[in-house]
Formats: structure tokens, C-alpha cells, sequence
């Protein structure tokens, strides 16, 4: 399923010149997992295809994208465009600071200690849930950039997990979709996280 295209653009990542990442998830799998999900960055130089040589690339636009359900539970496939609002540049916040597993309590809902660094953005600082003692390195790593995070800012868990993605999408209970980049943008990891 396609999820989107972002523009690498170079005031964000300086080295990307111009590349675009593209991605994609298995829309079958509930939850959706890590190695469920695809990443293409195309530049002027080569295709990077997440560690997959055998992708094929086609020159119309078919498959699967995003969908909004009728009344009739019928799917209608949608575009949306992302309109980009920069954020307040903010101090580096240390991880262990950004969340703190107390912060979540799944019978009456969660906020994060750091608003300001939850719900969805590209670029910027990622929030880590599942644990501060072992953190993959993509968190804390200055070889790495936060790409895109699918996260909620806040939400109740009243048998269902909260809605905050503008798309069907299954991530489990508070699930976020943190997506990495490295450094030079010639290589992408996704992470999903739930607690």
C-alpha cells in the first residue's frame, strides 16, 4: 500500500540533494510490523530499495494507496497533501527526557511530557516509548535523521486505540511509525513502536 512521497528537502537534510523517499506498507498486516513496510529513495545517482534488489519499478501509477471508508464500509481512494508548518526550533532534548513510560496509562489515556515533540511531523526530534534503557541507535545517533513520525499528541483508550492518522493505517494500541534516514540519504529503517 501506498503511504507517500517526501521530498528530501535540503534545509532539513542537507545531504540529500533532492532525493525523494517514497513508502509503503503491507496493508494485510495487522498491526502493521517493521518488516512490514518499504522504503524507496530515488535520486539522481541510484535507487535505494530498503535492503529489496527485486523490487520492480512500473512506469504508470498502479496498486493499492490510501483509502477512507463510506457509509458503506466501501473503500474510496483519496490523495492527501501534506501542507508543512516549521515548528519552533527547540533546545536537543536528551531522550530519557522526551517520554516517560509513566506518561501512558491505556484505561484513561496519556500525554506526553514533551508535547511539543509528539504527533506527526517530518524531521525533528523522535519520541522513544518502549523503554529508555535500549534504544535502537537510530534514536541517538547523529548518523541518522528522523524522516517521518506518525505519533498521537494525546489519546483515550476506550476499546479503541486513538485515531490520529488521516488514514487507515493499523499500528496496534498508541502505535507510532517512526521513520529514519541516514545522514547522507542514501538509506532508510522504519520503526514501530508499541507500548
Amino acid at each position: 500500500m501506498f503511504l507517500g512521497q517526501i521530498y528530501l528537502n535540503q534545509e532539513l537534510f542537507p545531504e540529500s540533494d533532492r532525493a525523494i523517499a517514497y513508502l509503503f506498507f503491507a496493508g494485510e498486516s495487522e498491526p502493521l510490523y517493521n518488516e512490514a513496510t518499504a522504503i524507496v529513495i530515488q535520486s539522481e545517482e541510484s535507487v535505494y530499495t530498503n535492503g529489496a534488489p527485486e523490487i520492480e519499478f512500473v512506469s504508470e501509477a498502479t496498486g493499492p494507496t490510501l483509502y477512507e471508508l463510506d457509509e458503506d464500509r466501501q473503500a474510496i481512494y483519496k490523495e492527501h497533501r501534506v501542507v508543512l508548518n516549521p515548528i519552533e526550533n527547540e533546545d536537543s532534548v536528551p531522550l530519557e527526557e522526551r517520554y516517560a513510560m509513566n506518561d501512558l496509562d491505556c484505561d484513561t489515556g496519556f500525554e506526553f511530557a514533551r508535547q511539543e515533540l509528539a504527533g506527526n511531523k517530518i524531521g525533528g526530534q523522535p519520541l522513544y516509548i518502549e523503554g529508555l534503557s535500549t534504544p535502537p541507535e537510530q534514536f541517538n545517533s547523529g548518523e541518522w535523521l528522523l524522516l517521518l513520525q506518525l505519533a498521537p499528541t494525546q489519546g483515550y483508550w476506550n476499546n479503541l486505540p486513538p485515531n490520529f492518522y488521516p488514514f487507515p493505517m493499523e499500528l496496534g494500541e498508541f502505535g507510532i511509525l517512526t521513520i529514519f534516514i541516514s545522514f547522507d540519504c542514501t538509506q532508510a529503517i522504519c520503526y514501530i513502536q508499541q507500548p
